[in-house]
């Protein structure tokens, strides 16, 4: 298929929600992928040594993800909640958190919103704010955002405050997450869409109304173009942020303002994630647990099935701290941590351990990073890059859309949102 009246760079769940949309419109589009794979940060498993699908990036649906759940029931795939119970633990004994999204909400309330942008860690300082308060925000913006508190916008968080009224529903896709990606890729139209794999971009040329991407196949290494009336950019933050020259980076010509003031004004996550895989589930009824000293400050079950596998999590300062270690070297400090935290012998663990799968989203050139959150004066780029750029490149990702940023339903939704504004451009005489 040649001259396609829209490029979609990437096929994450963001370039895929797009080119979804606008083949069922009857548009026709070319997705580049640099991965062999579809998904992008949706990497789901299938091991038949594993008792269910393991899911090396994203895994939860958080409260309604209704782009998430739409998908879902066209395409028939299960999603089962899991319990939403925390607790602190160390060397064995249990001490209820009590409802800590009511608790968040209360310290979250308190920014204004009116008042200039300041860093979670400036407004905690500034204000009086509990000690548990103070720890439960940490806790929270390093966990759940995978952030720094000396570099979270105060406002992005005041603003999703009002909704943390009350324990907050979670959920699975019960056969894992590439169902999503897998229906929206097996619905294009062969007569209109192509999606190609192994297609690392490496520069967008543009003016209004026109694109020419340079791209490199893997297969025979040979820059090739390709242009189009539209693009739909759904690059992760990590790559746009990327250095020109370096693996993955791509280059604009011209570099569009907002594009320039997303990448100074949001920040990339890291986190280190380890799915452990035991002989059998010995830990009781356990949900998510918390560990106020471990290298892995946060754990969960594989709710709500019985099955007997654990994931241990460190996102921001904690992953940070973990960097540079080896796989070897990070399954140590997995297991000595949740040891002390179970209170049982580092031999047990050991014994027990059978299999263990991880990622490391820092350090894929193609991701530079797990997801996306707002630097203290941000929330102005964002809203920015869910803008068309002159009728031509649309902006598309969980980083551009505020309202859901770092989760799969907020990259569906803005890759559903980038399609809908071109659909309301004049198709171009074929």
């Amino acid at each position: 298929m040649k001259d396609p009246e829209t490029i979609v760079i990437g096929a994450g769940a963001a370039g895929l929600a797009a080119a979804r949309t606008l083949c069922d419109a009857g548009r026709s589009v070319t997705v580049l992928e640099a991965r062999p794979r579809i998904g992008g940060r949706i990497l789901t498993v299938f091991d038949r040594e594993w008792p269910l699908p393991l899911e090396l990036g994203a895994e939860f649906l958080h409260g309604e993800a209704e782009a998430t759940r739409d998908i879902a029931t066209r395409a028939g795939l299960p999603v089962v909640e899991l319990p939403d119970t925390h607790v602190w633990m160390e060397d064995g004994r249990v001490r209820p958190s009590g409802e800590v999204w009511t608790q968040l909400g209360k310290v979250l309330r308190k920014i204004d919103a009116r008042r200039p942008d300041v860093s979670l860690e400036q407004f905690l300082a500034r204000h009086k704010v509990s000690g548990p308060g103070r720890a439960l925000a940490r806790l929270f913006v390093e966990g759940y955002y995978a952030a720094h508190v000396e570099r979270i916008s105060a406002h992005s968080l005041a603003s999703g405050a009002d909704d943390l009224d009350g324990p907050q529903r979670q959920y699975r896709m019960a056969d894992g997450y590439f169902g999503i990606v897998d229906w929206l890729r097996a619905g294009l139209d062969p007569e209109r869409a192509e999606v190609r794999l192994g297609c690392t971009v490496e520069e967008v040329r543009w003016r209004r109304g026109r694109v020419r991407v340079a791209y490199r196949p893997a297969a025979t290494g040979r820059s090739r173009t390709i242009e189009a009336r539209h693009a739909v950019i759904t690059l992760p933050l990590g790559v746009l942020k990327a250095p020109e020259g370096e693996t993955g980076a791509v280059r604009f010509d011209p570099l569009p303002a907002a594009l320039r003031a997303a990448v100074a004004g949001l920040e990339v996550s890291h986190v280190r994630k380890l799915v452990l895989r035991f002989r059998e589930a010995f830990w009781d009824d356990l949900d998510f647990l918390h560990d106020r000293t471990g290298d892995f400050p946060t754990w969960w079950a594989a709710r709500p099935w019985q099955a007997p596998v654990m994931t241990a999590w460190a996102g921001g300062p904690r992953a940070d701290a973990l960097a540079d270690l080896d796989e070897p070297a990070l399954l140590d400090r997995a297991l000595g941590g949740l040891a002390r935290t179970l209170g049982v012998s580092r031999a047990r663990l050991d014994d027990q351990l059978q299999s263990w799968r991880t990622h490391d989203w820092r350090r894929d050139p193609l991701s530079r990073g797990a997801y996306s959150y707002v630097g203290v004066g941000g929330m102005p780029a964002q809203r920015a890059l869910a803008r068309p750029i002159e009728g031509t490149l649309y902006m598309a990702g969980e980083a551009t859309e505020p309202d859901e940023m770092g989760t799969v339903a907020g990259a569906l939704s803005s890759g559903q949102r980038a399609a809908r504004q071109i659909l309301k451009t004049r198709p171009r005489p074929r």
